[in-house]
């Protein structure tokens, strides 16, 4: 499978990078960024080790239809279950690109791996855009355990708000599963009994 050539307008710009896209054929079009412009990237790690990616650039024309065109997708994901969807906003200055149903051995961002109970995440800084504004946010299906640098964890969510300014690879850690609901309410349940006990015991002291 090739990258798509809005992906690797969207993929960092970096020399290093460069070179190892060129080697595989796969050289982005030499269109700049300015520092005016601001990239988002959104990891959803699913349970079935499929991942979907959404991928925003924001800036003059970035939406225009030489950059953001649907039809640069045709034919470049050879996986019938791997969907893509390209939008053009803000009046023709974002492009939004969307690949749901990715095996996570294929996703061209970085690294996701799985072992045991648990997926990691891993995104080298050469694909953040050394120019411009850059939010990486990652979800996993359950908790985040660990994250890396200013990265900041919320239930399943782990964002890099400033990834541009990271020295180091974004990694975060989280559970392959969700907490079960019936586990949740049980607690929940024992924890006012509990109370309610607790309650009860007082009041009859005090009497």
């Amino acid at each position: 499978m090739r990258l798509p050539s809005v992906l690797r307008r969207l993929v960092a710009v970096v020399p290093a990078v460069l070179m190892v896209l060129a080697s595989l054929g796969l050289a982005p079009t030499a269109s700049a960024t300015s520092s005016d412009d601001s990239f988002s990237y959104e990891f959803e790690i699913h349970k079935d080790k499929t991942v979907d990616i959404t991928m925003t650039q924001k800036g003059d024309d970035a939406g225009s239809s030489s950059e953001c065109d649907p039809d640069d997708f045709e034919d470049d994901f050879d996986d019938d279950d791997v969907k893509v969807s390209v939008k053009s906003g803000d009046g023709g200055d974002s492009c939004t690109v969307k690949v749901t149903g990715l095996s996570i051995k294929s996703n061209p961002l970085g690294e996701i791996t799985h072992k045991d109970d648990s997926f990691t995440f891993e995104m080298s800084t050469s694909y953040i855009p050394s120019h411009g504004q850059t939010t990486v946010k990652v979800t996993f299906p359950g908790s985040v355990s660990e994250v890396s640098g200013d990265g900041k964890k919320s239930g399943n969510t782990v964002t890099w708000e400033n990834a541009h300014d990271e020295t180091e690879a974004l990694k975060a850690e989280g559970a392959d599963h969700g907490s079960p609901l019936f586990m949740i309410i049980i607690v929940v349940v024992i924890a006012a009994i509990g109370g309610g006990a607790a309650a009860f015991i007082i009041i009859r002291q005090k009497r």
